[in-house]
């Protein structure tokens, strides 16, 4: 990957931060409502993580000399669908793929310690991500659904 793919790379990670934000803000609405609390609650941390995760981007690009019409491309192409289901928003959110993704991300700025030290971070955060969300599924799978939003209550 060259250092301009990664930063057009770098600045989808931003858009695809503040686009899951948004949606996982929603999304804890929703649980909350239905009286699912305890993933209310993940669903609401997890959206104010990604919301930082996008502001260390966007403030790291700037630095890096992009203006905000640089962006404007990757802030488009996004799209982030809305569930009403638990378990789709759980499946359609892990990803594995992504870590994957920020590692070769990271390889091509290796020579930008600053921006590979926030890649790192971030890759640490997605398989904390990718760990619970895996936890959920196996609960899922061992409670039975329904026994399963019953615990998140």
């Amino acid at each position: 990957m060259t250092k301009e793919e990664a930063l057009k790379q770098f600045a989808m990670f931003g858009a695809a931060w503040f686009g899951n934000s948004k949606q996982h803000f929603a999304f804890s609405a929703y649980c909350r409502l239905n009286g699912w609390n305890k993933l209310a609650d993940k669903w609401k941390e997890e959206a104010e993580e990604e919301w930082d995760e996008a502001e260390e981007v966007l403030n790291r690009l700037v630095e890096l000399g992009c203006k905000p019409a640089d962006l404007q491309e990757a802030m488009k192409t996004m799209e982030f669908p809305f569930y009403d289901d638990p378990k789709q928003q759980i499946e359609s959110d892990y990803n594995p793929e992504a870590i994957k993704q920020m590692s070769e991300m990271a390889a091509a700025f290796a020579d930008d310690y600053p921006s590979q030290k926030l890649i790192y971070k971030w890759i640490d955060g997605e398989k904390d991500h990718m760990a619970w969300e895996a936890q959920y599924l196996n609960y899922i799978d061992k409670l039975g659904y329904e026994n399963f939003l019953i615990e998140m209550m």
